[in-house]
């Protein structure tokens, strides 16, 4: 639809592609936000929460921290990086549909209580920068024509708004003990899930 077309409510202005979807962007050129957002849609329904499919720990050149089959709880050594492979659905959307994760973040916890807050790390609230792409996605991740829909979310690193930069959790900052790792992913309708891992810190 070209830009200032003028037309009513209910009125044909277009068919889908063959991937059966549209991209619909709302806002100023440079400043786009969530089209969710801005703008109101009938009968659209959303009652289930993101799902995480795998969280993976690497250190802070990307060798992969073991977080399966193991009988022992996981040590973090100096800079660790958290990917959370995750998806998204709305109501009726068919099986394979697998649609992007709103916010993503986690915490930290030592027994019940919070070493590290509840930190919303990575949020689309607004229509990221193009360079941002390497800053929240892993290696991996991809979509469209490969006939496999795959996120894998940094969520270590921060994207939002006007930031997007590189940050990890550093475990030399944490005293010795046990704690467990919450990652989260919420949608835009308020749904949210959460995984734990459980680690240990031997400075």
């Amino acid at each position: 639809v070209a830009r200032g077309t003028k037309f009513k409510a209910g009125e044909a202005i277009g068919t889908l592609n063959a991937m059966n979807h549209v991209h619909l962007i709302a806002g100023r050129s440079g400043a786009e936000m969530n089209a969710l957002d801005a703008l109101t849609f009938p009968n659209i329904t959303d009652k289930a929460a993101p799902k995480i499919e795998k969280v993976s720990l690497f250190d802070e050149n990307w060798r992969e921290i073991e977080t399966e089959n193991t009988q022992k709880r996981i040590k973090l050594y100096g800079k660790t990086r958290i990917v959370v492979r995750a998806f998204d659905q709305m109501d009726d959307n068919a099986d394979r549909r697998k649609l992007g994760v709103y916010q993503l973040g986690y915490q930290i916890l030592k027994g019940e209580m919070p070493i590290i807050d509840k930190r919303e790390t990575i949020s689309f609230a607004r229509l990221p920068d193009s360079e941002a792409i390497k800053i929240v996605y892993a290696k991996e991740s991809k979509a469209g024509t490969t006939g496999e829909t795959v996120f894998n979310y940094i969520v270590t690193n921060q994207m939002g708004g006007d930031t997007a930069r590189e940050d990890f959790l550093d475990a030399i900052k944490l005293e010795n003990g046990n704690y467990v790792l919450r990652v989260f992913a919420a949608d835009f309708f308020g749904n949210q899930t959460s995984q734990d891992i459980e680690f240990t810190i031997e400075n």
